[in-house]
C-alpha cells in the first residue's frame, strides 16, 4: 500500500479530469440531474392521472361483474332445499327400492335440464351418492362417497352447506350448494347442485381484462387465463395445505404461487402488480412481464372473492416513450462528455501500468521466496526450471543440480497412487489431454536415504509466450503419524467390539431360550386349568349323557317291538326321537372336545353373546345341580378382538367359582347375573353372584397364583391367575369388587372390534 501511494504521487494520480475545472464539472452533473429529475416527474404525474381514470372505470367493471356472477350463481341456493322437501327423494332414502332410485334419477335430470344446472344428486347418511342427473354418463356420480366434503359435513348436522372445489368424477369446477334432508326431527340424507363455473369464464372472457375468482386462502379456482388456475397469491402453511389436500377440493392439483415478480399500492382500493406471464406464438413459448392493475372485492354470499386485473401496458409503454426521449437527449449529451473524459484517463493510466506491473513482479518474487510451501516451476516438458528455499528446507540440501532435469528426480508418488504415477511421467491425465490441476501423495528422494513424505499439487500456468506448470509441495510427516495411530486405535476398537458382540450373542440366545421355556410353561398352566374345570365337571357330563342313553334304550326297545306289530308310523317316530338325541349328545361331547383343546391364542373377531353361550352350555349342568339361577342380558351385538375358546375358558372359571361361593355361602337367593356394556373404545362383560362376596386380603391377592379363598381341598388356586394372562394378552383386564346390594362382581374388558385399541392388538 506505502508503494502504490508512493506510486500515486510520483505520477500526479488525481480523481478529477485535467481538461475541466472542477466547476465546470459539478455545474454539468447538477443539470443533468435537474433534467432527469423534472423528466421523471413529469412522467409520474401524466402515470398517476391516466391510472386514476383507469381505476374508477375498473371499479364499475368490477362491481358490475360481481353483480352479475353472484345472481347467476345464487339463483342455484334454494334448489337443494327444493329436492330436499320432494316425497320421492324421501322415499328413495327411506326404503332404498331400485324402481324409486330410477324414477328420482329421471326426475333429477329432467331437473337439471330445465334449470341448466350441472348436477344434481343425493347423498345417504354415510356421504354415498344414490341418485344423480349424470346417471346415464360415463362420470356418474352414482355409487360415489363424498362424505370428506365440507358441504356434506355441513348438510348432515342441519346446516345449508356451500362450497367450491374440483369435481372428482367430472374434472370440472364448480360451486356447490348443499341441504339436510329430513324424515320428521331425523336427517336422512342431503341434497346437493353444482354449478359449472366454465360458463362464466367462456362468457367474460375477452373482456379487455382478465379476472380471478379466489377461495379463503387466496387460491385461484376461476379465471380467464387457464395457466393461473390454482395458483395461490400469498405463501399457505403446512397445516392450510394439509387441510386443502384433505378436503380434496382441488384434488392432486399441485398448488403453487403466482408468479407475481412486484406489488405497489395505488390507493387503498388497488394495487399494481407485476407478474410472469406465459405465451404461445406458433410452436414456440416465451415469457413475458405484464402489469396489471388489479381491484378486489368479496362476494359475502358465495363465501369468495373476486379480483379483475386490467392491464397498464398502454400507460406504461406512453410513460416510457416519452420518458426515453428526454432521457435518451441526456445520455448521449453524457456520452459524449465522459468519452472526453475516459480518453484522457486511459492515456495517464497505461503509464501508471507499466509501473506497476513492474512492482508487481518484485512483490511476486518476493513472496515466493519467503512462504513457507514448497514451491518448483516447470518449462512445458515438465523439467525443473525454479525452485525456492522452502523446497531446500525439506531435502536438507541445495537442489541446483535438479535444474533442466524432469520432476521425477525429485518427487516419486506413491505406488498405489497409479494413475497420479502415470500422469506425472508421460505430462498427460487419464483422457489423454495436458495436465490442468493434479492433487497427490507421495516422497521427496533426492536425498540419500531419507524420503520426506509430502501432498504435491501440479497446476498449469498459462504465460504470455509460453506454457509452464507451478508445482507445491507440503509436508505431511505429521499428519502420517497421526493416520497410523487412528488406524491402530480403530483395530484395537474392532477387536473390543466384536468381543463384546460374541458376549451379548451368547446372553441373547439364553435369554431366547427362557422366554421359549417360560410360554411352554404358560400354555401348560392354563390347559391345566382347562382339565381341572372339565374335572369338576365330569359328573355333570356323566349325569347329561346318561338321560339321552337311557331314553335312547327306551325308544329304541319300543321301536323293536312297533316294528315287530308293523307299526311303522310309530317306529319311525322313535327312530326320529334316537337321532335327535344322538345329536344332542354329539353338541355335547364337541362342545367340551373344543373347549379341551391345546393351543396358542388366535386373534379374529369374535361375538361376546357367543362366547357367554358357549361358557353356559359348558356349565349348565353345573348350575342346575347347585340350583342356581342365571339371568343373562339379551344380545347386545358386541364384537371383540380376541380367542373365542380362551374367553369361553375365562367365563368358565368366572362362572365356577360364583357356583362355588353361592354353594359355599348357602345363601337362600342362588342367582347369577351376566351384563354386557361398552363404551367407543372397549366391551365390559360383568358377572355377578349371590354369595358371601370377597375380603380386602382376597381383593389383594385374587390373582396371584396359588392363592384361593375356597375351602380346603376346593381348587388350585391358578383359575384366576391364569385368566388374568389370558386377558391380558387380549389386551384386556379382568377386576374385581363386592356389589353394594351383597356377593362379588368380576369383570372383564376387552378392545372393541373396530377402535384404535383393538386395530393394534390385531
Amino acid at each position: 500500500m506505502i508503494k502504490t501511494n508512493k506510486l500515486k504521487e510520483k505520477y500526479g494520480i488525481s480523481m478529477s479530469f485535467v481538461s475541466l475545472s472542477k466547476k465546470t464539472l459539478w455545474l454539468s452533473l447538477c443539470a443533468c440531474t435537474l433534467m432527469i429529475l423534472l423528466v421523471w416527474q413529469g412522467g409520474e404525474a401524466l402515470r398517476n392521472q391516466q391510472m386514476n381514470n383507469l381505476r374508477i372505470n375498473s371499479s364499475d367493471r368490477l362491481n358490475q361483474f360481481a353483480n352479475i356472477l353472484e345472481s347467476a350463481i345464487a339463483k342455484y341456493q334454494h334448489m337443494p332445499s327444493l329436492l330436499a322437501s320432494n316425497d320421492r327423494v324421501k322415499k328413495a332414502l327411506r326404503d332404498g327400492f331400485e324402481s324409486d332410485i330410477n324414477l328420482l334419477n329421471q326426475e333429477l335430470e329432467q331437473i337439471n335440464r330445465i334449470t341448466e344446472a350441472s348436477d344434481s344428486y343425493i347423498l345417504n347418511t354415510d356421504g354415498l351418492t344414490i341418485a344423480a342427473s349424470n346417471y346415464r354418463t360415463a362420470s356418474s356420480f352414482v355409487g360415489s362417497n363424498y362424505f370428506f366434503r365440507p358441504y356434506f359435513k355441513d348438510a348432515i348436522v342441519g346446516k345449508q352447506g356451500r362450497y367450491y372445489a374440483l369435481g372428482i368424477k367430472s374434472q370440472r369446477r364448480g360451486y356447490y350448494f348443499s341441504y339436510p334432508i329430513y324424515e320428521g326431527d331425523s336427517i336422512i340424507g342431503v341434497a346437493v347442485v353444482k354449478v359449472d363455473l366454465t360458463q362464466f369464464e367462456q362468457r367474460f372472457a375477452n373482456q379487455g381484462y382478465e379476472f380471478l375468482l379466489l377461495d379463503s386462502d387466496d387460491i385461484v379456482f376461476s379465471s380467464s387465463q387457464p395457466q393461473w388456475l390454482y395458483k395461490t397469491l400469498r405463501v399457505l402453511s403446512p397445516d392450510a395445505l394439509k387441510r386443502i389436500e384433505q378436503s380434496q377440493r382441488y384434488q392432486n392439483q399441485s398448488i403453487e404461487e403466482l408468479n407475481i415478480e412486484g406489488r405497489t399500492a395505488f390507493d387503498h382500493n388497488a394495487d399494481i402488480i407485476s407478474l410472469s406471464h406465459k405465451s404461445k406464438s406458433g410452436a414456440q413459448e416465451r415469457v413475458e412481464k405484464l402489469s396489471f392493475l388489479q381491484m378486489s372485492r368479496p362476494i359475502d354470499l358465495l363465501g369468495f372473492k373476486i379480483s379483475i386485473l386490467v392491464p397498464v401496458k398502454s400507460i406504461e409503454e406512453n410513460i416510457a416513450l416519452w420518458r426515453a426521449i428526454f432521457v435518451g437527449a441526456v445520455t448521449i449529451t453524457a456520452l459524449l462528455f465522459g468519452l472526453a473524459m475516459l480518453r484522457t484517463r486511459m492515456l495517464r493510466e497505461r503509464s501508471d501500468a507499466n509501473e506497476m506491473a513492474k512492482h508487481n513482479q518484485a512483490y511476486i518474487r518476493e513472496v515466493i521466496q519467503n512462504t513457507q510451501a514448497g514451491l518448483v516451476t516447470l518449462d512445458h516438458d515438465y523439467k525443473i526450471e525454479s525452485f525456492n528455499p522452502a523446497v531446500e528446507a525439506l531435502v536438507g540440501q541445495p537442489l541446483a543440480p535438479l535444474v533442466g532435469q524432469s520432476l521425477n528426480a525429485l518427487f516419486q508418488a506413491d505406488s498405489q497412487d497409479t494413475a497420479s504415477h502415470s500422469a506425472l511421467s508421460l505430462g498427460r491425465d487419464a483422457n489423454g489431454l495436458g495436465i490442468k490441476v493434479l492433487t497427490t501423495e507421495g516422497r521427496l528422494c533426492y536425498a540419500k536415504d531419507m524420503a520426506v513424505p509430502v501432498e504435491m499439487t501440479l497446476c498449469e500456468m498459462v504465460l504470455p509466450n509460453r506454457l509452464g506448470y507451478l508445482v507445491t509441495f507440503h509436508d505431511m510427516t505429521e499428519r502420517k503419524r497421526y493416520e497410523q495411530e487412528i488406524t491402530q486405535a480403530k483395530i484395537d476398537l474392532e477387536g473390543r467390539v466384536k468381543e463384546r458382540t460374541f458376549e451379548l450373542e451368547g446372553a441373547n440366545s439364553r435369554l431366547l431360550d427362557e422366554i421359549e421355556e417360560h410360554k411352554e410353561t404358560q400354555r401348560e398352566l392354563i390347559q391345566t386349568a382347562k382339565l381341572a374345570v372339565l374335572g369338576q365337571l365330569s359328573a355333570g357330563i356323566n349325569h347329561e349323557l346318561n338321560q339321552p342313553l337311557t331314553a335312547i334304550r327306551a325308544f329304541s326297545d319300543n321301536a323293536l317291538k312297533f316294528l315287530d306289530r308293523e307299526n311303522y308310523d310309530s317306529a319311525r317316530s322313535n327312530l326320529e326321537h334316537i337321532s335327535q338325541l344322538g345329536h344332542h349328545m354329539g353338541d355335547i361331547i364337541a362342545r367340551f372336545k373344543v373347549f379341551a383343546r391345546k393351543g396358542d391364542i388366535q386373534y379374529h373377531p369374535i361375538s361376546v353373546q357367543a362366547a357367554i353361550l358357549g361358557a353356559l352350555k359348558i356349565m349348565e349342568t353345573r348350575f342346575k345341580e347347585a340350583g342356581v339361577e342365571l339371568s343373562v342380558m339379551e344380545d347386545q351385538s358386541y364384537i371383540v378382538n380376541g380367542d373365542m375358546v380362551f374367553l369361553e375358558q375365562v367365563l368358565v372359571n368366572l362362572l365356577a367359582n360364583a357356583a362355588d361361593a353361592i354353594v359355599e355361602e348357602d345363601s337362600p337367593l342362588r342367582k347369577v347375573t351376566i351384563t354386557q356394556s361398552a363404551t367407543e373404545n372397549e366391551v365390559m362383560i360383568s358377572i355377578q353372584d349371590t354369595g358371601g362376596g370377597l375380603s380386602e386380603e382376597a381383593i389383594k391377592h385374587l390373582f396371584e397364583p396359588f392363592f384361593t379363598s375356597k375351602s380346603a381341598g376346593v381348587g388350585l388356586g391358578l383359575g384366576l391367575s391364569i385368566s388374568q394372562r389370558i386377558i391380558d394378552a387380549m389386551g384386556g383386564v379382568i377386576k374385581a369388587c363386592n356389589h353394594d346390594t351383597g356377593g362379588a362382581v368380576f369383570s372383564v374388558c376387552l378392545p372393541r372390534q373396530g377402535s384404535s385399541q383393538g386395530q393394534i392388538n390385531e
